[in-house]
Order: structure tokens, then C-alpha cells, then sequence
């Protein structure tokens, strides 16, 4: 994939924005604030149509990119659903107060699975207080585990560097 190239030489300042084309010929729009919008040409021709009255009075003007047809459809169902719940609103309250959602919930907390994440909260928790109460210990602790694992690593550099020089021979 190719990057986008933006041109200073082909920028300009158009109604308080600063406007540039890049290499796939589309608009890049910064505004006063640093808000970044990509339009193309359609997109920024329709702005600048929108608010030619604006740009002969030398006012700033705010580029708008349009919805594409999946924010639309999402929209428009959130707004269906909220006109459902409105008309039925009496039926879903009956509904979650009927659900066994608590019900799951309180199985799900009371559970042996819930009881491992409780301890090892509890555990890490407390091992994080007694750093903070003994840091020269929890020092002395972390440099002993970081030489071990410093060792380890420098062995098995070793053992990877004899297994190669045996096939020199």
C-alpha cells in the first residue's frame, strides 16, 4: 500500500482551514483546533457549494464529511429501537425484572473460578504491600532474579555457539 503523500506546494487556506491535496487526490482539511478531515473531491466540492455564501463574506466555515451508509443504518436502527422501547416500554421492564440475569450473576460471583480470581487478587494485593513496606528486600529479590535469568540466557548463548563450532570441524 502506498503512503499518502501531502504536498505543502498545493496547500492553501480556504474559509480558516488549511486545505492540501495528497498523491490519491483527496482533500486534507485542518481546521483552527488541528482537527484532521479527509475529503475527495466530491466531498469537498459539495462544502465548498454548501457554504459559498460564507466564503464571499470571508467568514470561516466548518467542513463536514457526510455519514457514510452504515453510520446511517446504525442510526437508524438505535432510533427504531428507541421508538420500540418507548411504545413496549412496560413489557421490557417486565422483562429484566423476570430475567435471570441476578440470578446468573450471583452463581457466577459465588462460583470456584470467581474464588481462584479473588485469591490471586488477594495474593497480589499482598505481595504488592509487602514491596511497599520492604523495598530493600524486594530489591535484593529482583536483582537476585535478574542475575539467574541473565546467567541462564548467557549459557544458552554458550551452548548455542559450541553447537556451531562443532560443525567447523
Amino acid at each position: 500500500m502506498k503512503a499518502e503523500m501531502v504536498s505543502a506546494v498545493n496547500s492553501s487556506i480556504i474559509g480558516g482551514n488549511l486545505v492540501q491535496i495528497d498523491n490519491k487526490n483527496r482533500y486534507h482539511v485542518t481546521d483552527k483546533k488541528g482537527h484532521k478531515k479527509v475529503l475527495t473531491q466530491d466531498e469537498f466540492r459539495k462544502n465548498i457549494e454548501n457554504n459559498a455564501d460564507k466564503l464571499k463574506a470571508g467568514e470561516d466555515i466548518k467542513f463536514k464529511k457526510p455519514m457514510s451508509f452504515w453510520q446511517k443504518a446504525g442510526l437508524a436502527i438505535l432510533g427504531l429501537g428507541t421508538v420500540a422501547g418507548v411504545i413496549y416500554r412496560k413489557d421490557i421492564a417486565s422483562f429484566f425484572k423476570n430475567s435471570r440475569t441476578k440470578e446468573v450473576l450471583t452463581n457466577l460471583v459465588n462460583s470456584d473460578s470467581a474464588a481462584k480470581v479473588k485469591s490471586a487478587a488477594q495474593n497480589a494485593k499482598t505481595k504488592a504491600q509487602e514491596a511497599i513496606k520492604n523495598p530493600k528486600d524486594t530489591l535484593h529479590k529482583i536483582d537476585e532474579a535478574v542475575a539467574k535469568g541473565t546467567e541462564k540466557v548467557i549459557n544458552g548463548f554458550a551452548k548455542v555457539i559450541d553447537f556451531f563450532k562443532g560443525f567447523k570441524k
